[in-house]
């Protein structure tokens, strides 16, 4: 009792304005805009805010000796939305007589429960071998955290909540409430304090605390360097006591600061200093006039649209869009010298091709010098290297520049060898997908439709590689010719810069950058939480991609998306639509079509969407048929020259197997009531009266999809679409040309208009895709799952690489879109690929 009572006497000194459970007076704690591991001290709910894992070392050292000084040691890691810290603090005695202070030890957790609110606890507990009282004496605290706009932040903690006692003397509760501004921009930033004790008892001794002010300045003048000043001023003893600590400070990842500090300014004995360090990660870029010069290395290992990983299926992920994103950041860092692309897979479009390579060519437009490392590239791949500053080749690798194509599947003579009738009715003379079973090869129409695409295509790749290449058009007509090429017959073609293993570029660039020039890739260099507060306004992003079907989206067995379906869709635009934080919404579509039904389900919630909020749509590498039908209600439709898009018809059909099943003597009687009962039968062939029937059918889906078009297109009436549909397929280029597409540009461009359509400026929104489906049956996705998911998802998640070669036709033929269907659906549906 006696250490505790000389504890109380001293802190009712000007010199040691604390409580009794208080440790370091710490240049970071502020109770509402604070975040990290020192957070552990004054509000554990800024942990969440804070970077996945932080490293802090701080030391506060003063000539009155006055509590609040000493050294700490913390730590606060964890996966979003949690964070979990451990803080170790060696206080410096406060009494005269003792020789060593206590240690503090906390252990606390965070939780981000949205974008703008979170909460934490946190428990301490004190070792002391100099006062047995105070040995294990341990307290909680609880905080809140909210961030509600960008320019304002509060906070709460309350202390000592379980209200300890301590030899004696109780330590009462305090309630921390603060209130932070960013006045127009985030370098500076100004908070206040008030801490308001609750009152003791009469009867028994508390620790005496008294309301307390303060705050919190922050101004970061350059780079990530700038000012910081914490202020405190309470009254204890009838005495004003002022305690301040001002200084410099480095916010990056690996940050110092330097803080003059006084516990009491307004007394005799001033001098005092604290020292920071911090190690952090995923803090944003702060290029400074100290930064060298960087090589950025950014790997293009998928493109995948649109997936999910996670135990529970609950995170999207969106690889292609991820690289788009990265590019353009890359192009507005002033400390990026250089970008060293490499494209690692081959398994992307044409129009993803063409979006990559405007990106590089966005890249040196900006400045940046671009090499691209393509190790064995194909023609598609070349086609994007070609807009690099240089190409560079390994020893053992090459240019398969061949050329393109398109392949075709026709089954007819093998169904008709099986005995299997294939029984089909398509609305719309190039309407050709039936064709696949039931033609042995391409009709004159699927033929004149194949060839004025083909040309359209080859036509734009002559030409960007005669421009990256700087060459003429024939000239690159006569290499394509040629190939394949070995890496040396590459380079002596003029194809690629050189020919060097992939650690030889940092020479390649020292030549070009000089010796200062570093070295550091993507993910390392843009890794960090946005540093802005609050929920930003979105701009949402759909995803339609993969065969369109009814019922929920699946994943496909080969790797990749599979389907979307209508009933996943419907609820992820819903969701967009009454999302107050959704300002607009682009709607990336690549997928060949599938279900009338289901892409009516769609484009009936789509529509809905539109007359709410602005919608655009951006075409990948395939629009077509009922992937063009869900495109219809936008505001505008965006695609690239390499789009293929169009196929406005309908078809739908049965499979007759009598005659195949008879020849292993199997037959099949059918009883019916009804004249049309047996109209889906695989056990016969349509009567002329059902085949009516059937086109009869098809007719007014036809209509309809022609309708819905017109409806959607508003420069183009009925009348005008007619022509341009009958299953007709067209390139993006074409498609502009006819009115079907408003304007030839990528993903980002889409973006970027819905941004401006929805009033929004740019840095001033974020992206928001549409939540996954649970993989087990739609398990909750909720952030109280999230931390478990994440962890998981570490072991759990598929890598979706490419198929090996050779089982690459296996799996696009076990893979016929047409299979995933029921007999007589109706179909708006595209039956090709593109190589």
């Amino acid at each position: 009792m006696r250490r505790a009572l000389l504890l109380l006497l001293a802190l009712t000194g000007p010199a040691a304005a604390q409580r009794l459970t208080d440790g370091l007076f710490l240049p970071d704690g502020d109770v509402a805009a604070g975040e990290g591991a020192a957070m552990l001290e004054a509000n554990p709910a800024g942990m969440a805010f804070g970077a996945p894992f932080e490293l802090a070392y701080t030391f506060v050292d003063s000539v009155a000796e006055a509590a609040g000084e000493g050294h700490q040691l913390a730590m606060a890691f964890g996966l979003d939305p949690f964070r979990a810290g451990i803080s170790l603090q060696f206080l410096d005695p406060a009494v005269g007589g003792v020789d060593e202070g206590p240690t503090k030890v906390s252990l606390g957790y965070g939780l981000r429960l949205s974008p703008a609110f979170s909460f934490g606890f946190v428990w301490h507990t004190f070792v002391s071998d100099e006062d047995p009282e105070l040995d294990e004496a341990d307290t909680w605290d609880l905080g809140f955290q909210l961030r509600p706009s960008r320019w304002l932040a509060a906070g709460l903690s309350i202390t000592d909540l379980t209200t300890p006692r301590v030899g004696g003397v109780i330590v009462n509760r305090a309630y921390a409430a603060g209130i932070a501004f960013r006045p127009g921009t985030e370098r500076f930033t100004a908070t206040g304090t008030i801490t308001i004790p609750e009152a003791g008892g009469d009867d028994e001794p508390d620790d005496g605390r008294e309301l307390a002010f303060g705050g919190l300045l922050r101004w970061r003048l350059f780079g990530a360097v700038g000012l910081q000043a914490r202020y405190e001023t309470t009254e204890v003893a009838g005495e004003r006591v002022h305690r301040v600590m001002a200084g410099l400070v480095d916010l990056s990842s690996f940050g110092l600061g330097i803080f003059g500090y006084s516990p009491d300014a307004a007394g005799d004995e001033v001098g005092g200093y604290a020292v920071t360090a911090r190690l952090r990660s995923s803090v944003p870029a702060t290029p400074t006039v100290l930064s060298r010069p960087k090589i950025v290395e950014v790997a293009v290992e998928s493109v995948e649209e649109f997936g999910a990983s996670g135990f529970f299926g609950s995170r999207p992920e969106t690889p292609f869009l991820d690289t788009l994103i990265t590019l353009r950041k890359l192009g507005r860092l002033d400390d990026v010298a250089g970008v060293l692309l490499s494209l690692a897979t081959d398994q992307m479009g044409w129009a993803q091709a063409n979006e990559l390579r405007q990106a590089i060519l966005e890249l040196r437009a900006a400045g940046k010098k671009v090499y691209v490392w393509l190790p064995v590239g194909d023609t598609r791949t070349y086609t994007i290297a070609s807009a690099a500053d240089a190409i560079y080749t390994a020893p053992s690798g090459g240019v398969l520049l061949t050329g393109i194509r398109a392949e075709l599947t026709y089954l007819g003579k093998l169904l008709e060898n099986l005995g299997i009738a294939a029984e089909f009715v398509a609305i719309g003379a190039f309407k050709s997908a039936p064709e696949t079973f039931t033609e042995g090869g391409p009709t004159d129409a699927s033929r004149r439709v194949e060839d004025a695409l083909l040309d359209d295509l080859y036509a734009h790749v002559v030409r960007a590689i005669a421009e990256g290449r700087r060459m003429p058009d024939a000239d690159v007509r006569a290499l394509i010719d040629r190939g394949p090429y070995t890496a040396r017959e590459a380079k002596e073609a003029g194809l690629v810069d050189g020919v060097i293993h992939y650690d030889e570029f940092e020479r390649v660039a020292r030549d070009d950058f000089g010796a200062y020039v570093g070295f550091t890739d993507a993910d390392r260099l843009l890794a960090g939480s946005d540093p802005r507060w609050g929920i930003q306004p979105a701009v949402g992003v759909l995803y339609a991609v993969g065969t369109i079907t009814d019922g929920r989206s699946t994943q496909s067995p080969f790797g990749g998306t599979g389907s979307t379906g209508a009933e996943t869709f419907v609820r992820a635009t819903r969701a967009m639509r009454e999302d107050p934080a959704v300002r607009a919404v682009v709607l990336r579509i690549d997928s060949p079509g599938g279900s009338v039904t289901a892409a009516d389900a769609m484009w009936r919630e789509l529509s809905r969407l539109a007359e709410e909020k602005p919608l655009i749509v951006s075409m990948g590498d395939v629009a077509a048929s009922g992937g063009y039908y869900i495109a219809a209600p936008a505001r505008e439709i965006l695609a690239l020259p390499e789009t293929i898009t169009g196929s406005i018809g309908i078809f739908t059909g049965k499979f007759d197997l009598s005659e195949g099943l008879g020849r292993l003597g199997i037959h099949r009687e059918v009883f019916t009531r009804g004249r049309n009962a047996a109209i889906l039968s695989s056990a016969r062939r349509w009567t002329d009266a059902e085949r009516e029937q059937v086109e009869r059918s098809m007719r007014v889906l036809y209509d309809l999809f022609i309708n819905r078009v017109a409806s959607g297109r508003k420069g183009l009436s009925v009348e005008q679409v007619e022509p341009l549909a009958g299953g007709r397929v067209w390139t993006g280029a074409q498609a502009r040309a006819c009115g079907l597409v408003d304007r030839p540009a990528g993903f980002l461009t889409a973006v970027d208009l819905a941004a401006r359509e929805a009033g929004l400026r740019e840095g001033d929104y974020r992206l928001q895709v549409q939540r996954t489906e649970g993989g087990l049956g739609g398990l909750p996705t909720s952030p109280v799952w999230a931390p478990w998911d994440a962890l998981v998802s570490l072991f759990t998640r598929p890598e979706a690489g490419p198929l090996p070669r050779v089982l690459e036709p296996l799996a696009r033929l076990a893979d016929v879109a047409f299979l995933q269907f029921a007999s007589g659906t109706a179909l708006a549906l595209l039956p090709f690929e593109w190589r």
